[in-house]
């Protein structure tokens, strides 16, 4: 049997952060003791530990996105790149690409504050989320074996932000109609961002100016996507992945 848990947290009524694990029952309160020491680097007021019993067969998914990375100069050439990718390798036009990534840079929020989800946009260029404020999350996935994956990819210089981000990209671009995933990290002082697309999770390196503490994700979907499965897939469907592409 597994289990869901999940770690929010705030400060002043506002999402600082959050962090998920899928495990055995038996592994409950190690795993609840790994996520708040993590959450302890944070400055917040209120923290809620949620865990569910997950009564839905997982899909199981052998191997994750391929890793890949790219340093540049300064986050603008790194923008240039997504965006040329995206150009190259889906049907949305750039200029629209660009005007929702500069939204993330700004707040994509109505009040221009951060998200607590993603923005979802199709190759036509609507915006399709279903609350402009919340966006949708994706949740419930991890790795079958989260500790041997993540020494693994310690042992190749990545960190354990790369665990995370890598089981979430992975889970989105499985779902057959969501094409490219665009990612920043709302954390001021982490500027590594990456671009998920045509079976690879490609980390950017810078992809935000230091000191910026907006951030967010784009989902970009195909025209015919009906957004409730779309929603249902990403908030709903667990999912564990097997190993890492190498």
């Amino acid at each position: 049997m597994l289990y869901s848990i999940k770690v929010r947290t705030s400060l002043e009524g506002k999402h600082i952060s959050g962090a998920e694990r899928i495990t055995t029952k038996e592994n409950i309160p190690s795993v609840v003791e790994n996520l708040l020491k993590r959450q302890n680097r944070r400055n917040f007021d209120f923290s809620n530990v949620k865990i569910e019993k997950i009564t839905k067969k997982p899909i199981i998914i052998e191997k994750s996105l391929k890793i890949k990375t790219f340093e540049f100069k300064n986050y603008k050439k790194a923008v240039d790149f997504a965006l040329k990718l995206l150009e190259e390798k889906t049907n949305i036009d750039i200029q629209t690409a660009k005007k929702y990534i500069n939204l993330l840079y700004e707040g994509a929020s109505p009040d221009k504050s951060n998200m607590r989800g993603a923005i979802i946009v199709n190759e036509k260029g609507e915006r399709l989320e279903k609350d402009k404020f919340r966006g949708v999350r994706t949740v419930l996935v991890d790795f079958v074996n989260r500790e041997f994956i993540t020494q693994k990819l310690l042992e190749k210089g990545y960190t354990e932000r790369t665990v995370d981000a890598l089981a979430l990209a992975t889970k989105n671009l499985n779902y057959k109609n969501l094409i490219a995933e665009f990612c920043i990290s709302d954390d001021e002082d982490y500027t590594t961002g990456y671009i998920a697309i045509n079976g690879e999770y490609i980390r950017l390196k810078p992809l935000k100016p230091y000191g910026l503490n907006k951030g967010g994700r784009i989902y970009f979907v195909k025209n015919e996507t009906n957004i409730d499965e779309l929603y249902d897939y990403l908030e709903n469907t667990p999912v564990l992945i097997e190993d890492i592409d190498e």
